[in-house]
Parts: structure tokens; sequence; C-alpha cells
């Protein structure tokens, strides 16, 4: 665990290295963002780097997933949609507002298609990314999430103090797209 917990902690790289060099294997993922990018959120801060963690996941996410860490990074987060990807729903929850961005109602709240776009040059500004190769990284995500602190993350860490900022958020996003907002 802890050559995981290094590799996520490594020094991170921004996302167009990221998208070229993420490796097709199942492994975690760490997202670090500038200090100030997303308003109410601060994370722990990067030993090496003036940058906070946002958040962490898995690929794949269980036993029956084939997802890669390049399949959910890139595919996913990076060049996907808020419709596929946890990470940029939340991202969209909290600067919706703030960025004037639209949304739409699909089987769950999305960005409507030009926003996406938008949401995506933002992450490339504000975003850096490290990952771990791991054999099963399921096992192991509730663990890291209670020992790196991801604000972002809202499974397995209910008892973080922006937990309810980041759902309440993302209430009023999915509130908003639902009224064809």
């Amino acid at each position: 665990m802890d050559d995981v917990v290094a590799a996520l902690r490594a020094l991170p790289v921004p996302l167009a290295e990221a998208a070229a060099s993420v490796p097709a294997v199942p492994g975690l993922y760490a997202w670090w963002g500038r200090f100030g990018a997303l308003p109410g959120i601060s994370g722990p801060r990067h030993e090496a780097a003036d940058l906070q963690l946002l958040y962490v996941g898995t690929a794949p996410n269980g036993v029956a997933s084939q997802a890669t860490l390049r399949s959910r990074v890139v595919g996913d987060h990076i060049r996907g949609t808020t419709g596929s990807s946890t990470l940029r729903r939340s991202l969209a929850a909290l600067l919706s507002e703030q960025q004037a961005w639209r949304s739409r109602w699909t089987t769950r709240p999305v960005l409507v298609n030009a926003d996406e776009l938008r949401l995506s040059a933002w992450m490339g500004e504000k975003l850096q990314l490290t990952w771990a190769e791991h054999p099963e990284p399921w096992t192991v995500e509730a663990q890291l999430i209670a020992e790196l602190e991801p604000p972002l993350n809202q499974a397995d860490n209910a008892t973080h103090p922006l937990y309810s900022f980041v759902r309440d958020a993302r209430t009023r996003w999915r509130g908003a797209a639902s009224s064809g907002g």
C-alpha cells in the first residue's frame, strides 16, 4: 500500500502529458488542482508542487469491469462527458454557476456540449494527475480515501469536512439540470 500512496503523491503531470502516458492497466489515480480553482474547496497540499489533492479514483471499480487507468482517466475524465465521469459531475456542480455553464437532463445531469468542451479546457488549465498501478484497486480505494482525504470523493468519504458541501452542490446542479437550467 505504501508504494501506491507514494505514486499518488508523486509529482503530478499536466493532463496533456497524462493523456499520452497513462497505461492501460488496472490502478488508482489522483487529481490535483490549483489552490482557489474550485470555490469553497480545499484539499491536502502536495508536498512538492503548489497543488492540492481533489479526487481519487479507481479503474476498474470491481471484478466485472474491464476499465483500465487509460480508459477511465483519458476516455471518461479527460475526453469524456459529465455523463460518464463522477469527477466531471462534481466539477460541473461546483463551477456551473461561476462559469455560467448550462446543463440538461438525460438519465442524469450533464452539461450541454459546448460547456463540456469548456469544462475540458478548464481541467487542462487547472488540474494535474498522478496514478499508481494496482491489480485490484477497488480493494484499497476506501483505505486510500481515508488516508489521503480528497474533498471531492463522495463514496467512502462521508466523514470528510467538505462532504456535505460537495453533496449539496451536486444536488443543486441536479435540480437545475432537471428544470432545464
